[in-house]
This record gives C-alpha cells, sequence and structure tokens, in this order.
C-alpha cells in the first residue's frame, strides 16, 4: 500500500523533534534548525512569508505552531507530490531528492528508511492541530511587510512624493511585488532618474553602512583630483568636505561623472593666487611659465591656467604645449627656427649676445633676456640672423645712453683724449 503523505508528515514529526514546536537543534555549520519540523534557520523567513504569509524570525518561527504547520505542509507538501515519499523524506533531510545517498551523519537512506519504516505504522493520527494549508496563502501585508516585499525601505519611499503615491496605491491594493515593479518602472519618477541616481539613491535610503562607505571613498578620491587640478585640499581638519567636493562626489556616485570629467569640472574652478597654482596643476603651470619665458613668449594668465589645468586634467600633455609654444618662438625668431624647433631654446641661442650686453652696460646676465631691446633685435630685427657679427651688435648696445654711464664708456673715452693728446704731442 502507497505511503500517504499524512503518514510520511506524522512519521517525520516523530523522528525530528518527537512533536515538541519548541525544539530547538545544535549549531551546524553558523545555523541550527527550529521547532517540531526542524527547519533550518536561513530558511525560515522565505518560507514563512511563502506559506504562512508573513515573514517570520526563526524565535517567532519558534513560538509559532500554526507557522510551522503551514510551513512544513507548503513545502514537505510539495516535495511528496513532486517526488514520491521517499524522495521528498531525502529533499526534507539533505536539500535533494535521491535516497538513495550515502553521505550525512546519519546518511540519506538510513533516515530515509527510517522515516519510511515509522510511517508503515501510522494510524492515522492528526498531526499539526488541524492547520493544513498546503499553498500559498495571501493575507493582508501591512506597509512594512509590503516594503519588505518589494525590497524597498520607509526611507527610501518617503524621499520622494511620486514614490510615496505608488507605494499607497500598492498597499491598498496589496499588489504583488512583480505588479509593484512593473509599476514602478512605468512610473514618472523611474523614467526621469538615471540608473547610476536609482542606485545612489536606493544605497543611500537602504544600505547607509555601504552607501558611507561608498562616500568616503569617493571623498578621498576626488579629494586628490582637486589637488591634482589645482584647486586645493577640500577637507579640513575635521575631516569635513567643502560644498565644492560634495557636489564633486554627488556628481560622480548619483550621476556616473567619470574621473576626466570630475577633473575638468574641477579644474574649471582652480584659482591663481598670487601668480601660483598647486598640485599637477601647479607644476604643469611652472613648466609652461619656464618654456615660455626661455623662448621669448608671453601669453596670459587665463591662457596658462587653462593649458595648466588641461594637463593635470588629462586632457593635453606639457610636451603638445611645448611644440605649440616652441612653433610660435620659430616664427619669431626665423633665423633660428630649425633650432628651436629640434629642441633648443631661443635663450641659448642668444648667449652670446647675453653676454656682450651684460659686460658692456655692466649689469648681470641674469638681468638680460630675449625680452630685451638689444637682445631681442639681434634675434628677431632686421639685422637679426646667425651670421650677425658680434662687433657689429656691440656698436648698437654703445648707442645706448645706459653704456655712456658705465666705467667701459669712461675708459673707452680716456683712452681715446689720451691718443689724441699723444697725437699732440702733448701726452707721454
Amino acid at each position: 500500500m502507497a505511503i500517504t503523505f499524512e503518514a510520511i508528515l506524522w512519521s517525520l514529526t516523530q523522528q525530528e523533534s518527537g512533536g515538541n514546536y519548541h525544539a530547538v537543534g545544535p549549531w551546524v555549520s553558523g545555523d541550527r534548525a527550529y521547532g517540531r519540523y526542524q527547519v533550518m534557520g536561513a530558511n525560515v523567513g522565505a518560507w514563512t512569508a511563502r506559506y504562512y504569509g508573513r515573514r517570520l524570525t526563526p524565535q517567532q518561527y519558534l513560538n509559532n505552531p500554526a507557522a510551522q504547520d503551514a510551513v512544513v505542509r507548503g513545502v514537505l507538501g510539495g516535495y511528496y507530490r513532486k517526488y514520491g515519499a521517499r524522495g521528498a523524506a531525502a529533499m526534507w533531510y539533505s536539500g535533494q531528492s535521491n535516497p538513495n545517498k550515502t553521505y550525512g551523519n546519519p546518511p540519506v537512506y538510513k533516515y530515509v528508511n527510517s522515516v519510511m519504516t515509522r510511517a508503515g505504522g501510522y494510524a492515522g493520527q492528526k498531526v499539526g492541530g488541524g492547520y493544513t494549508p498546503s499553498s500559498p496563502v495571501t493575507p493582508t501585508l501591512s506597509r512594512s511587510e509590503l516594503a519588505e516585499r518589494y525590497g524597498l525601505s520607509s526611507r527610501l519611499i518617503n524621499s520622494s512624493s511620486a514614490l510615496k503615491k505608488l507605494f499607497s496605491q500598492a498597499v491598498a491594493g496589496q499588489w504583488s511585488a512583480a505588479r509593484f515593479q512593473a509599476s514602478l518602472k512605468n512610473s514618472k519618477w523611474w523614467r526621469t532618474q538615471s540608473s547610476t541616481l536609482r542606485k545612489y539613491l536606493t544605497t543611500k535610503y537602504t544600505d547607509p553602512a555601504t552607501f558611507n562607505q561608498n562616500w568616503k571613498n569617493a571623498q578621498y578620491k576626488i579629494n586628490q583630483l582637486a589637488v591634482q587640478v589645482g584647486v586645493g585640499n577640500l577637507i579640513n581638519r575635521r575631516g569635513q568636505s567643502s560644498a565644492l567636493l560634495k557636489e564633486a562626489i554627488y556628481n560622480s556616485l548619483a550621476l556616473g561623472w567619470s574621473d576626466a570629467r570630475i577633473k575638468d569640472w574641477l579644474g574649471s574652478r582652480a584659482k591663481v593666487n598670487d601668480g601660483i597654482m598647486w598640485g599637477e596643476a601647479g607644476e604643469a603651470w611652472d613648466k609652461l611659465h619656464e618654456i615660455a619665458y626661455l623662448n621669448g613668449m608671453k601669453y596670459s594668465t587665463d591662457w596658462y591656467k587653462r593649458n595648466a589645468v588641461g594637463i593635470a586634467s588629462g586632457k593635453g600633455t606639457i610636451e603638445t604645449v611645448e611644440d605649440h609654444i616652441r612653433s610660435q618662438a620659430a616664427a619669431r625668431f626665423k633665423n633660428f627656427a630649425n633650432q628651436i624647433k629640434a629642441g633648443q631654446n631661443a635663450m641659448d641661442l642668444a648667449a652670446p649676445y647675453i653676454k656682450s650686453l651684460s659686460t658692456l652696460l655692466e649689469i648681470p646676465e641674469t638681468d638680460v633676456d630675449l625680452f630685451e631691446k638689444h637682445i631681442y633685435n639681434a634675434m628677431a630685427g632686421d639685422h637679426a640672423g646667425q651670421n650677425f657679427p658680434l662687433w657689429q651688435f656691440e656698436n648698437y648696445v654703445r648707442n645706448d645712453p645706459r653704456w655712456k654711464k658705465t666705467n667701459n664708456a669712461r675708459e673707452s673715452m680716456m683712452t681715446v683724449a689720451r691718443q689724441v693728446a699723444k697725437d699732440f704731442g702733448m701726452a707721454y
């Protein structure tokens, strides 16, 4: 004679707990079994939600015989209908339907044989106190229970008036999770939010720990970007972010901005303080000034800032901007164009003229550069060229009013005067 479900249920009850609704099993791999039918704690939440209509904790389940009866009849009943008596006993014990497996303590096959032997002696005893639902129930659920079923939190729902309205409709109609999800994806709230922003809001209101960690990680990374592009440190001594840094973090986490876009956005807010920039932008700023100066070029503060920030942001390179400077310098100092484009600085090419002018006008070489009018004329004027004689350059310099005030000029004039006097027989 075939073993009935009631016989299997009665036998399993005796096998597991002797009929004790408050039985608790030993800890095994971080979990334990609860109640008359020894359901593992990890299964309690999902199984009670499906077959009892309300998600319970293991302790709530332990103190609720009706929930235990509903779960065993729903779960074990499904196993019995699908796998038969022996397969149902194997599934309940081991999570798989083969009753002949040899693993476990006791082995699966011994457990199944024990249940079947006892079931053969079933005499029609009533099991489960008369609570015998064998299929999922659909009780009326509270707002918090429905929110949990939908995978939302009250904080997330209350963060948007559109979400609150939709959720209230779902509660009134006791919508299923599938219907709520479909309505949510059809809502204006869903259509007007990017996937990145929805993830940001969901994490913020349902998983604060992860949200806070994400925020801290972004705070550190973006502050480093701010330093690189010359904005400076945006975190105060108490670890608090400035308004600018908070906005940048939001743009990154909620709007999905890339690091490159963040750097560009921050760079547009970088400032030049007393002719100085900071971070990687500051390094580029100094380098560009040096290259331009050594090649006789001048640019506006805005030009230097724009290119320095572009380099720090990864939108350009020092090499590209240097090529631009050298190209313009080559056009200005045409007779030295090839050398300048090859990497020589116009200042080095002008060194003989600089040294000569420094000597004649008795001023330090460090005070003479390509912007000095005589040096500029020697390099870029009508007489400019690699073959422009140094003696001719010196004659030009001697026409400078400054030369007459030098010791060189006085000695030169005294030498001429002596020679004239000597020629007239007045000097010895």
